[in-house]
C-alpha cells in the first residue's frame, strides 16, 4: 500500500505539468494571433499594390513545391494568371520547423536545366544532397554562395558577372530555377530581428525578382529556348 500515495502524487504532478504546458500553448497562440493577422494584412496591402489577389490555386501558383510543402503555405497571394506568387511557408522536419518567405515567378522564353543558389550559412552548411556543386570565377561569390546545377554550361551562362553581383546585393536570398520557373526564398531566421507582423522579407524578394528579370542573360533565350507549342 505504501506505493499507492507515491503513484497518486506522480500522476498528479504529471497532470499539473500537462496543464501548465497546455496553458502556455493557449497563451502563446492568443498572443500570436494578432501578429499573424497584422502580417497577413500587411502582405495583402503590399501584394495588392502589385496586382496580386489571394491565391485560389496553390498547385498552379506554387507548382515548384511538393504537395507536402504546399500544406505549409500561409498568406498566399498571386497575380491572376499565376505568373508571380508569394507566400509564407512553414517547413516542418520532425519536431522542428523553419519559417520561410517564398516568391515564385516565370521567366518567359527559356527552358533551363536545374540551377540552385544558396547563401553559405549555418542553415545550408549541412546540405550535401542534390546536384554537384560548382565553383565560378569569383572568389567572393564562391565564399558566400553554394551553386548546384544539372548542367554546368547553363549555370555559367546564367550566373554572369552582372547576375552574380545582383545576388551578392540581394544577400540572404536562395533560389532554384527549373525550366521557365524560379522559386526564390528567404529563411526568416537569417533576417535581422524585426517585428514579425512586418513582412520585410518580401520587400527583398520583390527587389530580387525585378532585378533577376532585368539581368537575365539574353543568350539563354537562344541557347536554352523554350519549345514553342
Amino acid at each position: 500500500m505504501t506505493g499507492f500515495p507515491i503513484l497518486v502524487v506522480t500522476m498528479t504532478t504529471t497532470l499539473l505539468v500537462l496543464l501548465v504546458c497546455l496553458v502556455v500553448v493557449v497563451v502563446a497562440a492568443r498572443r500570436a494571433a494578432p501578429l499573424q493577422k497584422a502580417r497577413r494584412l500587411a502582405m495583402a496591402e503590399m501584394c495588392a499594390q502589385r496586382g496580386f489577389v489571394p491565391s485560389a490555386n496553390l498547385v498552379r501558383d506554387f507548382s515548384m513545391l511538393t504537395s507536402v510543402e504546399r500544406t505549409g503555405l500561409t498568406n498566399a497571394f498571386a497575380t491572376p494568371n499565376g505568373g508571380v506568387a508569394a507566400a509564407d511557408l512553414i517547413r516542418r522536419e520532425g519536431k522542428s520547423e523553419a519559417l520561410f518567405s517564398v516568391l515564385t515567378f516565370t521567366v518567359a522564353g527559356v527552358d533551363m536545366p536545374m540551377v540552385s543558389v544558396d547563401p553559405r550559412n549555418v542553415f545550408t552548411a549541412a546540405v550535401v544532397e542534390g546536384e554537384p556543386t560548382l565553383e565560378l570565377e569569383s572568389d567572393e561569390f564562391d565564399k558566400r554562395f553554394v551553386v548546384r546545377a544539372k548542367d554546368r554550361r547553363s549555370a555559367v551562362m546564367l550566373l554572369d558577372p552582372g547576375m552574380m553581383q545582383w545576388l551578392l546585393d540581394c544577400d540572404h536570398v536562395s533560389f532554384v530555377m527549373i525550366g521557365d520557373r524560379v522559386l526564390a526564398s528567404i529563411n526568416r531566421a537569417t533576417e535581422p530581428s524585426h517585428d514579425p507582423s512586418e513582412p520585410v522579407e518580401f520587400e527583398l524578394l520583390f527587389k530580387f525578382y525585378e532585378g533577376f528579370l532585368a539581368r537575365m542573360p539574353s543568350i539563354l533565350r537562344s541557347e536554352y529556348a523554350a519549345v514553342q507549342p
